[in-house]
């Protein structure tokens, strides 16, 4: 793919974003072609005169390439950043995070920011492509993000080549919140705040038609469920050959299980439908340190699988990945409770039974145990991610057990 013409740049809510002549020569001259909004088009290099100097700065897509003075494009205003230090951060499989400590010419500017990459794992990188949850992330900043009341970070500039692995977003750095531990688990009152987090994303958009005018936002046709079951009937047996020693029973026989009736799963998603996070489990939450004041007690992080379904699939995924079987046995129905709860409970409250809602909850009791079986397989291999997927497969698979919900299995329930 030609970089220079299909390269499309955004500053967000940054000082970069607003036309200032004298600084960001590009945005000038794309207003001059009646071209505003900063998404519609692209330029292989960015512009910039500062001092009666000219800059040319190529796109910056992979950490070693950060520098000063791109830096200074993306983030500056009336300063310019002299030094910086990256350090790695974060447990993503599909993205690369990297904390920039900056160093100004002046005082009273940003210490810190976030940079996001691509994986740097080659098999990662080819898996997020192949899968668009680049594209998909830089997108839900760039269009959902500032429409919704969820926490999410503040965004100062994105970059990113439309079905390639060229992204780079700059977010606030969310220091000194903690992430969360999906292996360790929560407590009751940490499950209770994501869960209305997830309320407040799905009421937004509860039944929305419009969300099929978008298309990078991922659903299910004809032509993706069949290339998702042939995707699960050749890595399925590859997920137990590689995990055995670890998986529980219930695991290998959920796998089997689904293995046979995952044709119907797919195709009885059901209505309404609206925008979910797709992978809402703690390691995508930052939280506020206990003790403190905060308003944003959370930060949802990592929107590269946002997609379209019932909202019961963020509820089950979050509540079976968060616990022990036992402790979720001891919190389950309260939690669902509390979601449902903070998704009716306001003026445009969604029309739903909480029987309605409990019965897709326990349907999509199937989703984090397939994340588990799927995600292990394309993505590049960690000690931790083994640890991550095997907790999630063997809670999923108590949790499907446990609500019985082999039985969207099979077309006589349907």
């Amino acid at each position: 793919m030609d970089r220079r013409s299909s390269h499309s740049s955004l500053a967000v809510n940054s000082p970069a974003a607003f036309f200032k002549p004298l600084r960001v020569v590009w945005h000038e001259s794309r207003r001059t072609l009646g071209q505003t909004n900063l998404a519609l088009g692209g330029f292989p290099w960015l512009l910039r005169q500062h001092d009666a100097v000219q800059f040319e700065y190529l796109p910056v897509f992979h950490p070693d390439e950060i520098n000063a003075e791109w830096l200074t494009y993306v983030l500056g205003d009336e300063a310019n950043v002299i030094d910086f230090e990256i350090q790695a951060i974060g447990t993503g499989q599909v993205g690369a995070n990297f904390r920039c400590h900056l160093t100004w010419d002046r005082d009273d500017r940003l210490p810190t920011v976030v940079i996001k990459f691509a994986a740097l794992d080659a098999q990662s990188r080819a898996t997020g492509v192949q899968m668009g949850t680049y594209q998909r992330e830089a997108e839900f900043y760039r269009q959902i993000a500032q429409r919704i009341d969820v926490a999410v970070p503040h965004v100062h500039y994105i970059d990113f080549v439309p079905e390639s692995a060229d992204v780079v977003i700059v977010m606030e750095d969310l220091d000194p919140r903690v992430q969360g531990d999906q292996i360790n688990g929560c407590n009751h009152s940490e499950a209770r705040m994501a869960l209305s987090e997830a309320a407040l994303l799905h009421g937004a958009f509860w039944d929305d038609e419009s969300l099929f005018e978008l298309d990078w936002v991922s659903r299910r046709d004809a032509e993706g469920i069949a290339h998702t079951v042939e995707m699960i009937e050749a890595l399925q047996p590859a997920f137990v050959n590689r995990y055995q020693s670890v998986l529980s029973e219930e695991s290998i026989e959920a796998g089997d299980c689904f293995l046979r009736g995952a044709s119907v799963w797919f195709s009885d998603i059901p209505r309404p439908s609206t925008l979910v996070h797709g992978d809402y489990r703690l390691d995508n939450l930052m939280f506020a340190p206990t003790g403190t004041l905060s308003s944003r007690p959370l930060v949802v992080v990592d929107w590269q699988t946002v997609t379209h379904s019932h909202a019961a699939h963020d509820v089950a995924y979050f509540i079976g990945s968060s616990f022990t079987p036992e402790d979720r046995r001891s919190h389950e129905e309260q939690l669902v409770g509390h979601y449902y709860d903070e998704l009716t409970n306001r003026d445009d409250a969604p029309s739903i039974t909480l029987d309605e809602f409990w019965l897709n909850y326990r349907r999509f009791s199937w989703s984090g145990f397939l994340m588990a079986m799927l995600a292990s397989m394309i993505v590049g291999r960690t000690e931790r991610g083994d640890d991550m997927f095997v907790a999630m497969a063997n809670r999923h698979a108590a949790q499907i057990t446990d609500l019985g919900a082999t039985e969207f299995l099979s077309t006589s329930t349907q």
